[in-house]
């Protein structure tokens, strides 16, 4: 059923400095049902050093930054995740700055986003020639800080100590490259790893699949950042550039020297978490039920957090009031960075539909932002772009991740500016 447009809002009629062929381009990748991931069967770029969960298709993301940006204008992305868009804003000549609460999402965007040199990719090519005879044999330089913290929980099970190990005697090689690109690059592909050895499967591999998979990984990943460091230097003229990478959240990261020294970004592209989705930005789940935090162990960063603090408290049972006033504050420090002339484009979906919809809008509205329509971008007689997402799986079933809704996939494009 069609979201209708809310009273209180009224729609702003599409500025004349959009073209419209920028908009026909942007509609077309919003819709375009391809899967964001191919996961562990490529790894054409570094979009796919790592799967985080609810992430931008790259093509969307850059027809965003198309469509409503040029050269080195100003992107930043204050929900940045795994770093699609400013991975997209680096490759498109634009300056960029990443922010989020999650250590993990500002680790893997530091691995996609930092441009190595040959030396550092001759460090890794090594590495993954020795990675087919990482011992099973369990190393003690880490085991007990991160194992009494808490962080093998679930991965030291009968069948998953063995690659648990190979990947604890992975991470001491990793620590052994002579620069710290070499080590963060190493960390990233025992990452994406240990992920296609762990997260929703089944069955864990063996020792010698893993082993296989890890030196394939290392060395896609080798080609990806080649290739990714080339397009960044042509596009740049030969200027080295990388985004700056915030490791907090919103509103605390509004504040940071690096968004307020920047200027008003041109672009805020974003995707906030969703208000009653349920998605485990933070964690694996091992054999595909029970929660790990070990990917912070391997990005060599602190969880200690729950769902609710990555979420926004979208899943608390307190009919969203949490949610709805964290994502005041959040938007609040938004707002704050924005000029007249900032766009704001972001991605949302909710699953109870046109109560916490309304709600959301209003809560822009407030915060003194005005929604643009644009009739070229529209699908829905709200006069809204509305997508469907493949390959989610969001549980919002209240008590129960056993079930799914449909129309949890289902996203609308809002674009606002400030009044």
């Amino acid at each position: 059923m069609p979201f209708l447009l809310p009273p209180i809002l009224s729609s702003v009629l599409m500025p004349v400095d959009v073209e419209q062929e920028a908009l026909r381009n942007l509609r077309l990748a919003a819709l375009d049902t391809s899967y964001v991931s191919l996961g562990g069967r490529r790894t054409a770029s570094v979009h796919e050093f790592y799967r985080y969960p609810a992430r931008f298709s790259p093509g969307f993301a850059r027809a965003a930054i198309q469509t409503f940006t040029k050269p080195r204008d100003l992107v930043i992305d204050p929900f940045s995740g795994g770093g699609t868009s400013v991975v997209e804003a680096q490759l498109l000549g634009r300056y960029a700055i990443a922010a989020d609460t999650n250590p993990l999402a500002t680790f893997i965007t530091t691995a996609k986003t930092t441009l190595y040199s040959e030396n550092t990719l001759d460090q890794l090519r090594e590495l993954s020639d020795t990675v087919h005879n990482l011992p099973v044999k369990a190393s003690g330089s880490l085991q007990n800080k991160w194992a009494q913290d808490g962080y093998w929980r679930n991965i030291s099970t009968q069948q998953t100590w063995r690659i648990r190990n190979l990947l604890l005697n992975g991470i001491d090689a990793v620590r052994g490259l002579p620069t710290h690109d070499a080590q963060i690059l190493g960390r990233c592909a025992l990452l994406r790893t240990g992920q296609w050895a762990f997260d929703m499967r089944d069955v864990v591999p063996t020792v010698n699949q893993f082993r296989t998979q890890l030196s394939k990984d290392i060395k896609a990943m080798v080609l990806a950042a080649s290739h990714h460091y080339s397009s960044v230097v042509d596009e740049w003229e030969g200027q080295m550039t990388r985004p700056k990478i915030i490791n907090s959240g919103l509103p605390d990261s509004a504040q940071h020297p690096a968004m307020t020294s920047s200027g008003p970004p041109d672009l805020v592209l974003t995707s906030p978490p969703y208000p009653g989705v349920y998605v485990l930005y933070h964690r694996w789940k091992v054999r595909s039920r029970r929660e790990t935090p070990a990917p912070f162990w391997l990005a060599d960063c602190l969880d200690g957090r729950g769902i609710n603090h990555y979420t926004l408290s979208a899943r608390n049972g307190d009919s969203l009031r949490l949610y709805f006033e964290k994502l005041r504050k959040a938007f609040a420090g938004i707002v704050s960075l924005m000029s007249a002339d900032t766009w704001l484009v972001q991605a949302v979906g909710f699953s109870e539909g046109n109560a916490q919809f309304m709600q959301y809008l209003s809560l822009m509205s407030e915060l003194g932002l005005e929604e643009i329509t644009f009739p070229k971008l529209a699908n829905s007689s709200d006069g809204r772009l509305w997508r469907e997402v493949p390959g989610r799986r969001w549980w919002v079933l209240a008590g129960n991740r056993a079930g799914t809704a449909p129309h949890t996939a289902r996203e609308v494009i809002l674009i606002h500016r400030r009044r």
